[in-house]
């Protein structure tokens, strides 16, 4: 990440006074804590805390309220359950009235209302189910977890438990669901020491028989995938090893048999709303700035090559970004983006609270929302 970013949050404070999201005791999610009131979600944006388990610090579940008034809310399920809700919260996906949290440290899938987040079960899997749950998808019958020991493992949400599991490429990261089939990016993240060697691929899974088809050849160490439906094509991000081999973005045109495509712009987070595909340059270890680039996702043509602009005030200080972009995700009815960060602390950053950039269409920052640690992953709530 680029810890030597001028941006700091507080000369952005000072540069720009800005109403930030408010804590209201009106709309049932009091805004920036761990406060009493009873929870209750219905349309907003679920952040799913990582932790540092390294640290000892076990991931959360934070809620950034859509509704008006807004507000915010911190350590969701341990103030509804009063437990942890466990080491590494990696990714979460609704599923009827359930949201599914993998949770990877502690190995489970936790389920809870989407609406409360009421524990309904938590699921562990065997040793010949997979383990560290990472990334949590679903095609709308079934909920599919990628699993970092090699594996992807199907869950019945009739029954909360784990029916099918198929083997995959070495440490599996994100998939996409398209067109009756699961994509699945396999890193070998833990194999850089020899090039990521046996990482090399996306592995296509019939979900009919779930039964991996063939692994799709692409970039070093691919990491991310969106699936845009109207097109056919995936949008993988291969991370590269953050020396010889550069990251980039590349495309996956099952219309066209699988065909693979180079398209040699940097990119390390991304979201879909609609065509237009927002990608975040952000790369650990990089000295470039931070680049924020949409395109078409229908002909991978540039929209914007700065949909997020850097703002100067008169004093020459740069305000308006993220510090260390983490995730990123848009809201398709009102055309607000937001971006969760790491704090700009090289030694600390890790084990200090995250926080979330609320942008309008135009890129303009509406408001913060100071979080868990490690506020990388997001879902909207619809």
């Amino acid at each position: 990440m680029n810890w030597n970013k001028q941006l700091k949050y507080w000369a952005w404070a000072l540069a720009m006074p800005l109403a930030l999201a408010a804590c209201d005791d009106n709309n049932g999610n009091p805004g920036g804590g761990d406060g009493d009131g009873e929870f209750r979600a219905e349309r907003g944006i679920y952040v799913f805390n990582t932790g540092n388990e390294g640290n000892s610090i076990d991931g959360s579940l934070s809620f950034i309220d859509l509704a008006s008034p807004r507000g915010y809310k911190n350590n969701v399920f341990f103030t509804v359950n009063g437990r942890s809700l466990g080491s590494t919260v990696q990714d979460g996906v609704v599923l009827g009235d359930e949201l599914y949290i993998a949770v990877s440290g502690s190995n489970t899938i936790e389920v809870v209302d989407k609406h409360t987040a009421e524990s309904v079960a938590q699921i562990a899997p065997t040793a010949s189910q997979g383990s560290q749950p990472r990334d949590i998808v679903t095609d709308g019958r079934y909920v599919y977890v990628s699993m970092f020991d090699g594996f992807v493992s199907r869950i019945d949400p009739s029954t909360h438990a784990i029916d099918r599991t198929v083997a995959v490429g070495p440490n599996p990261e994100e998939m996409a669901v398209l067109d009756g089939c699961l994509y699945v990016a396999n890193s070998d993240g833990l194999n850089y020491g020899n090039g990521y060697v046996n990482g090399k691929s996306v592995s296509q899974i019939n979900l009919s028989d779930f039964t991996e088809e063939t692994r799709i050849p692409v970039g070093v160490n691919p990491t991310k995938v969106v699936a845009h439906e109207a097109s056919g094509k995936l949008f993988v991000i291969c991370m590269g090893d953050y020396a010889a081999n550069p990251n980039s973005l590349w495309t996956i045109d099952t219309t066209r048999g699988n065909e693979t495509t180079d398209l040699h712009v940097a990119a390390s987070l991304m979201c879909l709303s609609g065509n237009t595909l927002y990608t975040v340059y952000n790369q650990y270890g990089s000295p470039e700035a931070n680049r924020y680039v949409s395109y078409n996702a229908a002909d991978n043509t540039v929209l914007d090559e700065d949909f997020i602009p850097a703002e100067t005030s008169d004093g020459g200080l740069e305000y308006n970004l993220a510090d260390n972009p983490a995730g990123i995700v848009a809201d398709p009815e009102s055309g607000h983006l937001f971006v969760s960060s790491y704090v700009n602390d090289p030694v600390n950053a890790y084990s200090l609270p995250g926080y979330v950039l609320e942008y309008d269409a135009q890129g303009q920052l509406l408001a913060r929302y100071d979080l868990g640690v490690g506020a990388v992953n997001m879902m909207l709530l619809e």
